[in-house]
């Protein structure tokens, strides 16, 4: 199993919070904007991602702490108003993207 890490603001509002855990953005039909890692090999690789994510954007070492507990016991991060989350991929879906 392959993991990634998926992120969505809800309106073009939200653009600059997405880009908060990397790019490219696309933009969708509906006005979300959506990130999409790499693949990971592990889900570990895909944690250390998003900690490394919280560590540029939390300045506050609670609240860092906080984001890093998040993701290690749910697999998510929330950062200003974009939410991001570890997905398990398919083989075939690595190929598509």
């Amino acid at each position: 199993m392959k993991y990634q890490v998926k992120a969505t603001a809800p309106t073009a509002y939200q653009l600059q919070s997405v880009r908060l855990f990397g790019s490219p953005i696309k933009s969708n039909m509906d006005g979300s904007h959506t990130f999409k890692s790499e693949i990971f090999d592990t889900e570990q690789e895909a944690k250390d991602y998003l900690i490394e994510r919280a560590e540029l954007f939390f300045e506050n070492d609670d609240q860092l702490q906080e984001a890093i507990d998040e993701i290690n016991e749910y697999g998510s991060l929330s950062m200003d108003a974009a939410s991001g989350e570890i997905y398990e991929v398919e083989e075939e879906e690595t190929d598509e993207d």
